[in-house]
């Protein structure tokens, strides 16, 4: 393997800034420790189903979106809050659209993407990412452990409110940022965001394996 490159099926404009960011920090370590050589990485992308098949299933666009970009990525994201129920949302909303993917493109390197309620709770699990956004050191009260809140975006937006943010067009700007700065060891605390790192880096391994290996 040479080069990496992914792309990121997320349900929101929000969650893409976010979780691109955060995988163009991930993917750099994950794929020196796995490949023999370090691959080039470009910059993770937001990957969307074709036009014509907007009025789809949600398997069928995640199938499409793939098909869609499968010369200029290699490894795919698929990307589903998880609503409470993680492993159901996982097994019902993720590997629907991997599965019928896979019968195009078997080789397929994909990783779930599942918070277990909602990406904005791995936003809130470093407070000092905050202070060094808004340049304070007035640290914002955060959950100690986000992926309990019940409604972890009201949290997000209270705790950016209190900065000085505003909301409304421009706070997915702060969803980029966030995912730029939020440390990874503090993510790493987040059962949820572990076993999404797992699921990278055996992506990474499969796309790395020799052909027939």
């Amino acid at each position: 393997m040479n080069w990496l490159c992914a792309g990121v099926y997320a349900e929101g404009p929000t969650d893409d800034r976010f979780l691109c960011n955060l995988l163009n920090r991930i993917l750099p370590p994950l794929a020196a420790e796995i490949c023999k050589s370090v691959p080039y990485i470009d910059d993770a992308r937001r990957i969307s189903e074709p036009r014509q098949s907007r009025g789809a299933s949600r398997e069928e666009r995640i199938a499409a979106a793939i098909e869609e970009s499968w010369s200029e990525c290699n490894l795919f994201v698929v990307h589903s809050d998880g609503e409470g129920a993680p492993d159901e949302v996982r097994r019902e909303r993720i590997e629907p659209g991997l599965a019928r993917a896979r019968r195009a493109r078997p080789d397929l390197a994909a990783a779930a993407c599942v918070p277990v309620r909602e990406t904005e709770a791995w936003m809130l699990a470093d407070p000092e990412a905050f202070c060094r956004i808004f340049e304070t050191d007035r640290m914002p009260p955060l959950p100690s452990n986000p992926e309990a809140e019940s409604d972890p975006k009201k949290v997000l937006e209270t705790a950016l409110c209190a900065l000085g943010a505003r909301m409304g067009r421009g706070v997915e700007d702060y969803y980029a940022l966030l995912g730029a700065e939020v440390r990874l060891d503090s993510l790493r605390r987040l059962p949820a965001f572990q076993q999404f790192e797992e699921e990278l880096r055996k992506a990474i391994a499969a796309i790395a394996a020799p052909a027939g290996a």
